[in-house]
């Protein structure tokens, strides 16, 4: 066979495939996930794996989402950008998912953005970056409480208890760095005053001369915004040099395992969080206490352990889906799907209630109180009240 004719004839197929509407049976609805499994972001992505899969099991068990039987395919991204692309790619295109779900990370998410407009496939997104639905992408929703909601928490808290002047300290990364930028840009609409902004590396092991340019400026409170192990090294650091103002820290340490890993210099520490690290401590009026509470009790029954707060993330998007669903009559095609989506409202889930719109791919905005302050008190969190 002539080759340029087997290569073209390849091509032709790849487009007639890319063009070809994806298009599911009105039983099942197909899912493909990002999850960063392995790496340095391995945290996130293993909690939203195990609670994917345990969710999943259940609806189907009972009948499905929406009457349809979910099938899904799984990759780990190792948090890596370049692979979340190409895997990506792979569920569009080769294994002809409706919707794709995922990745955890900031910088992932954001290069994925782009590439989710291109394959014309909905995303629920798994990162807070305030850049992944503003502007709108129309094919990208959030599945998770966005970076500025969650600042707008933080500094509400730090306004009401009467803490005027923070010490911010945050990674270089794109999720400490984000969240400096709009800790900065916010904090005066609260009449807050940002008295130094410090930074370090996610792979610094001692933090001290930071710490040290902090207790010395005499703030109120300290602010960490970092996933760990930063965080838990901060705390010995300040521990250790006799810090005693309040320190807070962002929802990137939301998980049981940050207790463990910081010890007692985490004790009386504070932490802006999803619900999930502490279901029975929440007000019985909380509208997602018993979505929480469920989550909670079936993931520890199913493996054994506590779940980190992003386990929330997976059981959220997965009732935007079914909501979204539920609007479909026949089979599902990514277009009708994705405005489906556009179309959801009032959705309860773990994380606060969900709205979209054409305008608003955030989902979860302050007015649903996505966030939570806990406190950690006899190595537990507890929620403030």
């Amino acid at each position: 066979m002539d080759r340029r004719l087997f290569l073209n004839g390849a091509v032709v197929l790849a487009i007639s495939s890319r063009l070809a509407p994806a298009r599911a049976a009105a039983d099942k609805i197909k899912i493909g996930a990002l999850f960063a499994l392995s790496g340095p972001s391995a945290f996130l992505g293993e909690s939203q794996e195990k609670a994917f899969k345990m969710l999943v099991e259940e609806k189907n068990a009972q009948g499905g989402l929406a009457g349809r039987k979910v099938e899904y395919v799984i990759y780990d991204t190792e948090g890596n950008g370049t692979k979340a692309i190409q895997q990506l790619r792979r569920l569009v295109d080769s294994d002809r998912v409706d919707v794709v779900f995922g990745p955890n990370t900031s910088a992932e998410a954001l290069l994925v953005k782009p590439v989710a407009a291109e394959l014309e496939t909905p995303v629920l997104s798994f990162s807070g970056a305030v850049e992944m639905a503003v502007p709108p992408n129309p094919w990208v929703f959030q599945a998770v409480p966005n970076n500025r909601v969650a600042v707008q928490h933080f500094l509400g808290f730090l306004m009401r208890k009467n803490y005027k002047k923070i010490a911010f300290i945050a990674s270089t990364d794109s999720f400490g760095q984000g969240g400096a930028t709009l800790f900065k840009q916010l904090a005066p609409d609260y009449g807050l005053t940002i008295v130094t902004a410090e930074e370090f590396g996610l792979r610094d092991t001692d933090m001290t001369p930071q710490i040290l340019k902090i207790k010395s400026l005499s703030p109120d409170a300290m602010v960490i915004w970092s996933i760990n192990p930063g965080p838990s090294i901060i705390l010995r650091n300040a521990k250790a040099i006799g810090f005693d103002k309040a320190i807070f820290n962002s929802n990137g340490v939301a998980s049981p395992q940050f207790i463990d890993q910081v010890g007692a210099a985490g004790e009386g520490t504070w932490l802006s969080a999803p619900r999930l690290l502490s279901p029975d401590s929440l007000s019985d009026s909380d509208p997602s206490k018993l979505v929480v509470t469920k989550l909670y009790r079936d993931y520890v029954a199913k493996w054994k352990k506590q779940p980190a707060a992003f386990a929330a993330i997976p059981q959220d998007a997965l009732l935007v889906l079914e909501a979204a669903l539920k609007r479909i009559k026949g089979d599902v095609t990514r277009k009708n799907l994705r405005d489906a989506i556009e179309s959801v409202s009032g959705v309860v889930g773990a994380n606060g209630t969900y709205t979209f719109s054409s305008q608003n791919h955030m989902g979860l905005d302050d007015s649903s109180h996505p966030m939570v302050m806990m406190k950690i008190v006899g190595g537990k969190f507890v929620v403030e009240p």
